[in-house]
């Protein structure tokens, strides 16, 4: 093809390596770098630009020279599979030659989209299996069958890639070494019988994680938010430096006095032995001796300042008793000051503490809440989302520039493509006209009829359906019988097109939704008729709407428009529900009403314009939603292997009856909810479950993972894209407007 000859798909030989050993070796004694960087569209993973053309069989999956200027003089090769993406591996210092034939075969093993496929389909058994509390009893042996194409895939990429020296080799990804390390701690787990190392089998939840190499877009926004975190390092550092010394501050201020307490104390003319129990350090403990107000756990706070909360007559404002939520909620130590300004700074549930420290210190301490409140959720915050925002721009930008920079070569190459293709149709008429000069115009002829016919059936290639149903379609579904039926259908088609139907219809719509929303439970005899009458005319409105439109267009170009089709299939909802007899299915599709508040974005520019922009935005943050969605599974199934068998081994410690709390995470699903209702913002109250049940050691990690990676780095750059691409693509539509 011409394109090969041009762009050089040639094969990779033996001679292709010497004169890459020489280039290299006469650049290395010159010691001169060229200013060559790579080519973003030659990419490994990208599909290989078709101003390359389309590679020949013969060169799929075999060894070609890179195209890429910049791999060149690297002593690397490409490998281009079916889907025409592209392979980079290093051509020396490797394990095997690149023309031995173990390695060829593990190339061409490797690069194949089965291989991939396989491996993908394997990951999400795993995710399934993992999301399992109780497996059956073929788990084990699928566990194993998984175990080992894990081993063959890393024992693949071994042999094709090399081990450690070169520029693709295999320990120089780091999804390789996580592939690596958590099929090499699986099998010491499987085939040990140590019992300390049982904490690797937890290790094996990270293999969910797989699933991001192996899809591009994922792995390329994992990439933007690793290169996002090197850029919020020092506001991650600023953050704990104002942290610490707020915390200090706090334990300065407020330490002990969450434990301020109203404790009964004896009145004049009681016994002498209620005097003497005052002394004892065990009189204090008692619970029974606080006082409570009616409904609450915890004892009510007071405190020893004129503006801090007071006891009623009869009891003394004492330090006593322990800390409010379980104990963890004080300024008593570092560790739970920084807890609790944490928690102030994600705003989670911060009125309880306000009052918790106003009620034991007094009010003026208020100051310090505001001051709080405003440095960290409002301007730190704000910083944090600041840099990422920005950090999003400079890879945009840098995206930007590197296509405006590879434009102008593929500009270039599809030129030299194109004057090369004409030279050779110059010259191969040339020697046509020369041999055969009397049969030009007869192959013009042929050669018209020739692109006439491959148009032809271009255009039929590009129909939906075969050329038989389109044939049939317009046979049957246009009606053009006599001339009264044409009549009667221009008729139609005036009045159902005129603006005044239009305005009618639009009114019918707002008016269904206003009967819709005057529904109420209960409801009297008189309303419950009404708003069935109601119904009725409309569905007959709407009806008549969808016949009267059916005329005018005819079945076929009714329904080649997509608004047609939701109108009839309203339509026929609201038919269904006519029908005799109260089936309790049917009753279920009552809540399918709603619906046709969304006819009126057929009559209202700016609804449509909101209801497209909201699902471009949401297609176009695809890859980020899948990351999150990702993300949430990890930390589910990790939240149920580290704290699942903790919430029924040890769930007396927060309840005396020994029922499991309403957020735990004993099984998926349930630790499901909760890792989605951390990343909400809600998070203070499982933790201190989490405390009770499996000890500050196991707990603290798993949820400041959670916290910091999901909501803060994963779920903020998902609502700020949301919101970015949602301005961008409201933008367009006004423009369009």
């Amino acid at each position: 093809m011409a394109s090969s000859e041009l762009k050089g798909l040639v094969p990779f030989t033996r001679e292709s390596l010497e004169l890459i050993e020489q280039c290299y070796a006469k650049k290395h004694n010159e010691e001169h770098e060229e200013d060559l960087k790579p080519n973003a569209d030659l990419e490994v993973g990208k599909k290989l630009p078709f101003v390359y053309g389309n590679p020949p069989q013969v060169m799929v999956s075999e060894l070609l020279e890179d195209v890429d200027p910049y791999y060149r003089n690297k002593k690397t090769f490409m490998v281009l599979n079916k889907k025409r993406t592209i392979f980079r591996f290093s051509a020396t210092c490797c394990t095997l030659s690149p023309f031995n034939s173990i390695r060829k075969t593990t190339i061409k093993i490797l690069v194949h989209p089965f291989f991939r496929l396989l491996i993908l389909i394997s990951v999400l058994i795993d995710c399934v299996f993992m999301s399992m509390t109780d497996l059956p009893e073929w788990g084990p042996a699928l566990q194993n069958t998984l175990l080992g194409i894990y081993t063959f895939e890393i024992l693949i990429k071994l042999i094709a890639r090399g081990i450690w020296v070169g520029p693709f080799n295999f320990f120089g990804d780091p999804w390789n070494w996580l592939d690596f390390s958590v099929t090499l701690f699986e099998h010491i787990t499987r085939y040990s019988s140590l019992n300390f190392i049982s904490i690797f089998g937890i290790i094996r939840n990270l293999r969910i994680l797989k699933v991001i190499p192996l899809n591009p877009g994922l792995k390329s926004f994992a990439g933007i938010l690793t290169h996002c975190l090197e850029k919020l390092t020092g506001v991650i550092i600023l953050t704990l430096f104002f942290l610490t010394i707020f915390s200090l501050i706090g334990m300065e201020l407020f330490m002990g006095n969450l434990k301020h307490k109203c404790l009964r104390w004896p009145q004049e003319n009681e016994t002498e032995t209620l005097h003497n129990r005052t002394g004892n350090p065990h009189y204090i403990r008692e619970t029974e001796n606080f006082y409570y107000l009616e409904g609450e756990r915890y004892a009510l706070l007071c405190g020893n300042r004129t503006d801090a909360g007071q006891c009623p007559e009869g009891y003394m404002c004492i330090k006593a008793g322990v800390n409010p939520d379980h104990g963890y909620t004080n300024f008593d130590s570092f560790g739970w000051a920084l807890l609790a300004l944490f928690r102030l700074m994600t705003q989670d549930y911060p009125e309880a503490l306000y009052h918790q420290i106003l009620y034991a210190s007094g009010k003026i301490y208020m100051i310090f809440f505001v001051v709080i409140s405003f440095w960290f959720a409002f301007y730190i915050a704000s910083l944090f989302l600041g840099i990422l925002a920005m950090s999003y721009e400079e890879e945009k930008q840098t995206a930007a520039e590197t296509a405006k920079k590879v434009k102008p070569e593929f500009q270039q190459t599809l030129t030299e493509l194109q004057e090369g293709k004409k030279a050779t149709e110059i010259k191969t008429t040339q020697i046509e006209m020369k041999k055969k000069s009397t049969s030009v115009i007869t192959s013009l002829d042929m050669l018209d009829d020739a692109t006439l016919r491959h148009k032809e059936e271009l255009k039929k290639s590009r129909k939906r359906c075969p050329f038989c149903w389109y044939r049939f379609s317009k046979t049957l579904l246009i009606w053009n019988c006599s001339t009264c039926w044409l009549k009667l259908k221009d008729f139609v088609h005036v009045v159902i097109m005129d603006p005044f139907t239009d305005l009618f219809l639009t009114t019918c719509i707002i008016l269904n939704i206003c009967f819709l929303a005057w529904e109420h439970h209960p409801m009297s005899v008189e309303t419950s008729n009404v708003l069935n009458i109601g119904n009725l005319v409309f569905t007959g409105i709407f009806t008549t709407e969808m016949i009267f439109k059916i005329i005018a267009m005819h079945p076929y170009g009714y329904f080649q428009v997509g608004w047609n089709i939701y109108d009839s299939l309203i339509v026929f909802h609201g038919l269904a529900e006519l029908c005799p007899g109260n089936f309790h299915g049917l009753a279920v599709f009552q809540s399918f009403r709603a619906l046709r508040i969304f006819k009126l974005g057929k009559y209202w520019p700016t609804f449509k314009t909101l209801i497209l922009t909201l699902g471009n935005s949401v297609v176009a943050l695809k890859d980020l939603v899948l990351l999150l969605f990702t993300f949430t599974f990890f930390s589910a199934v990790v939240g149920l292997n580290l704290l699942g068998s903790n919430y029924k081994e040890c769930v007396c410690n927060t309840d005396e009856g020994c029922q499991r709390p309403h957020w735990h995470m004993h099984d998926f699903f349930h630790s499901f909810l909760n890792v989605f209702r951390i990343f909400c913002g809600e998070w203070i109250e499982t933790l201190w479950d989490c405390f009770q049940v499996a000890g500050q050691l196991s707990c603290t990690p798993f949820y400041m993972m959670v916290i910091l990676v999901g909501n803060f780095l994963v779920s903020n750059p998902c609502f700020k894209l949301l919101f970015e691409n949602w301005c961008i693509i409201g933008h367009v539509h006004n423009m369009d407007l």
